[in-house]
Parts: structure tokens; C-alpha cells; sequence
């Protein structure tokens, strides 16, 4: 099949490429303007790169592809990038999708986010891709953005676009090189802190979602949204396992959602001053209070789709960053 990638160059892109070569399929990547990550992301692979910016219509390749996989995203969960998260995460897509309807690829695959679904009710309430989205509740930007951006997907497949959308886990693995999934280990890998937030977190191993896409292009049915889960996780195992792979004792008291709420309310107003994102945010304080489990039943039964487990996703994880020279 001839691909068509946005957002080669980060964690999953790096992953996604590497699945498509060992497939045997004809890649074609959008990559930025002087992309630092390019590179990396596409040694040893035969990756034909066009330079372009999804916020720019005109310069996505005028050529149809038997598959588009739309991975670009702005992850950030701080106010301070709320402008360029809504330009990516809801113009960009939707400069996409035009495009797409014009080209009429054979296939889309549009990478949303669990945040899209929302968040359980509770942590013995995984919820599925039925549940009616309870994001906005929280004001969080990255849910809203991103629940936004898969429902114009939606709404074009409506109207003729062979496109499906997935919706993977907090991703962890090797090639993070913005550092997105450190910023949440980097405590508990340096053993910095005694505690960690009363909720939990789906993590997925960035290889095993790479297969999801490729699963949801081959198999998935179009107009309809499939959850890769990995592991349903409360913050305390998480940081168990990550202190446990580093030798570091582990946290031992979960932190109260005011203690987070004012720890990241001082931080805020000196990051914005400092155009610098700091370790904790307020939007970090909510999230990490909520519940974000969910049921993967129906991307195992429709897709085949299956997770490696935990601690080897950590293992790695942990050895790439070390050889990247990041902790």
C-alpha cells in the first residue's frame, strides 16, 4: 500500500514507520520545516519525505494514497499552549479531512485520544466507546481539543470518507524524544518524591498501538472509533513499577487533589511569565485526581489487538532514555 503519514517524526510516527516497512508498505511522511526530530525518526527506513505543515493546506501533496494515517497532535496539558493545541488538534485536522474528501484515499486513520471518550466514573467503571463524553466537564483543553477534532472525522466519514478513528492510551516506550511520557516517570525514576496523585491512567506501549493503527487500517470499519487500552492503572502501581525497574524506593502517600491544585497554581503564573511549562500544571492537578480507565473489548474482538506487558513497556522505556542521554 502506498502511506501517507502526519507526524512521523514523534513516539508513535517512529513506531508506526517501522510497522509499515516490516509490512512491506511504500511510505510518504509530511515532515515540517526543519524538523529536529526527522532524522532520528527515519534512519535505516526508505521514508519519502514531503515538507509541509498540516495548518497549511496547500502544501499537502496533491497525489492520492491507498492509506493516510493522521497521527499530528499537540499533547500538552498546560494553558500555556492553548493556542497551538487548538490549531492542531481541531484546524489542522479539519485541513486534513478537506484535503482527504478531495483526494479520496482508500483508507484514514485518524489517531484521536482516550482523552476523546472521557473520563470513568469510577476506577471499577472502565468505560467503552458507547460513553457519551464527560471531558468538558473538567475544562480541560487537550480532552476538549482532541473530542472536537475526532468528531469532525466522524462527521466526515458521514459523508463518504473511508476514515476510522482509533483512540490509544497515555503512550510509553522507546523514541519519546519530546519527553512527553518522562515528564510523568521523571519523579519516580529519580525517587524525588514520597508520593503520587489519588487516580489513575491507561498506559499503552507505543509498539502495540503502532499495531493498532495498522490492525484499524486493514480491519477496522469505517465511521467508527476503537480504544486501544493497554494496562488500567492507579498512580500507585504505576509508580511502584516504574521505582521498582529503577532500584529507587517507592512513593508511599497519595497526594490530595488541593495540595496538586496549589502546588500548580503557584507554578502556573511563573511558567507563563517564563515561557516555560512547569512540572506540574493546573490541568495536571485535575486529570490526575480522575479515573481514566477504560474497555478495549472491542478493538481485541474487530482488530485482534493485544498488549506486551507492563514492566517489559517500563524496561524499555527506561533503556531508551538512558541511551538518549535523558535521565
Amino acid at each position: 500500500m502506498d502511506c501517507f503519514v502526519t507526524g512521523a517524526s514523534g513516539q508513535l510516527g517512529t513506531a508506526l514507520l517501522r510497522g509499515l516497512t516490516q509490512a512491506g508498505h511504500r511510505i510518504t511522511a509530511l515532515v515540517l520545516p526543519g524538523d529536529p526530530w526527522a532524522a532520528a525518526a527515519f534512519a535505516g527506513l526508505h521514508v519519502r519525505r514531503v515538507t509541509g505543515d498540516i495548518l497549511d493546506h496547500e502544501s499537502l501533496p496533491s497525489e492520492r494514497f491507498d492509506w493516510v494515517f493522521h497521527l499530528v497532535a499537540d499533547q500538552s496539558f498546560w494553558r500555556g499552549h492553548e493556542r497551538r493545541q487548538r490549531a492542531l488538534n481541531i484546524s489542522g485536522t479539519a485541513n486534513v479531512i478537506a484535503w482527504a474528501l478531495q483526494m479520496r484515499p482508500g483508507r484514514v486513520v485518524h489517531v484521536s485520544s482516550l482523552a476523546a471518550v472521557g473520563v470513568a466514573p469510577g476506577p471499577d467503571q472502565p468505560i467503552d466507546e458507547s460513553f457519551p463524553f464527560n471531558g468538558d466537564r473538567l475544562g480541560l483543553m487537550y480532552f476538549h481539543t482532541k473530542w472536537v477534532g475526532e468528531q469532525s472525522v466522524l462527521a466526515a466519514a458521514q459523508r463518504g470518507l473511508p476514515a476510522v478513528v482509533v483512540n490509544p492510551g497515555t503512550l510509553l516506550g522507546p523514541w519519546d524524544r519530546s519527553g512527553h511520557a518522562l515528564r510523568m516517570l521523571r519523579p519516580f525514576v529519580r525517587g524525588l518524591v514520597r508520593g503520587y496523585p489519588a487516580g489513575g491512567n491507561n498506559v499503552l506501549d507505543v509498539r502495540d498501538a503502532a499495531q493498532g493503527l495498522l490492525a484499524a487500517a486493514e480491519r477496522g470499519r469505517v465511521g467508527e472509533r476503537y480504544l486501544l487500552v493497554g494496562h488500567n492503572l492507579c498512580y500507585r502501581d504505576l509508580s511502584r513499577a516504574v521505582s521498582r525497574a529503577c532500584g529507587v524506593g517507592p512513593p508511599r502517600i497519595a497526594y490530595p487533589r488541593r495540595l496538586l491544585a496549589l502546588a500548580a497554581a503557584i507554578l502556573d503564573p511563573v511558567g507563563r511569565a517564563l515561557r516555560w511549562m512547569p512540572p506540574i500544571t493546573p490541568d495536571d492537578a485535575v486529570v490526575g485526581t480522575q479515573y481514566l480507565y477504560y474497555d478495549g473489548r472491542k478493538a481485541r474482538l474487530e482488530l485482534g489487538f493485544s498488549v506486551r506487558p507492563l514492566d517489559l513497556t517500563i524496561g524499555d522505556a527506561l533503556a531508551w532514555y538512558r541511551a538518549a542521554g535523558m535521565w
